[in-house]
């Protein structure tokens, strides 16, 4: 993976209304990137290499900011098909998001969630179903919060703009922020259990 792949993924999810085929190592691999990104950043600082330096952490913007604009299109997309119930090939961790948000659109107050079935080519109707990722119980959980409509930017209560955010726009808000919005039916709340 590399800045040029980012870039025609991007180009590839603005003419698609599904999202892409992703491999599962996907978001694995694009940590990994950042890593080596700032690493031989940290190897430029130590060298004395300034313009080097600031060339890294210019990648790394770039690879940041690709990566946001193709999370926010992949986000919106797989919120419309957890609401049309169609199966899809996602990797795991955008296939978690799935689950939870066709949990929620189901009404399942206890939160466990159950697979959808998985699109696959050649495969048959006895085929067993996949099962969601187990995610250790000790793994930090975040709050976030789907919206459902458009909403103009707010100043939180930490002094910081939030939005403005579009219907199906996944993020993270102060809790006194996202309160108000479920008062509101503007927006429901899921919890994501973060891997190591």
């Amino acid at each position: 993976m590399d800045i040029v792949k980012l870039r025609e993924l991007l180009e590839a999810e603005l003419s698609s209304e599904e999202p892409v085929r992703l491999d599962s190592e996907f978001y694995h691999d694009f940590r990994s990137l950042i890593k080596a990104y700032e690493a031989s950043a940290e190897s430029s600082k130590s060298r004395g290499e300034t313009i080097e330096e600031r060339l890294y952490l210019e990648q790394i913007r770039i690879a940041e900011s690709l990566m946001r604009e193709i999370i926010r299109l992949r986000l919106h997309k797989i919120v419309e098909l957890a609401f049309k119930g169609v199966p899809v090939d996602l990797p795991p961790e955008e296939r978690e998001i799935l689950l939870t948000i066709r949990s929620f659109i189901e009404g399942d107050s206890k939160g466990s969630v159950q697979a959808m079935p998985e699109s696959r080519t050649g495969g048959g109707a006895g085929e067993e179903q996949e099962k969601p990722a187990e995610v250790p119980a000790g793994s930090p959980v975040t709050h976030a919060y789907i919206v459902t409509v458009d909403l103009p930017a707010v100043m939180g209560p930490d002094m910081v703009e939030y939005g403005p955010l579009r219907s199906g726009d996944m993020v993270v808000l102060p809790d006194e922020i996202g309160r108000v919005l479920l008062e509101r039916k503007a927006a429901f709340r899921i919890s994501l259990r973060l891997g190591a």
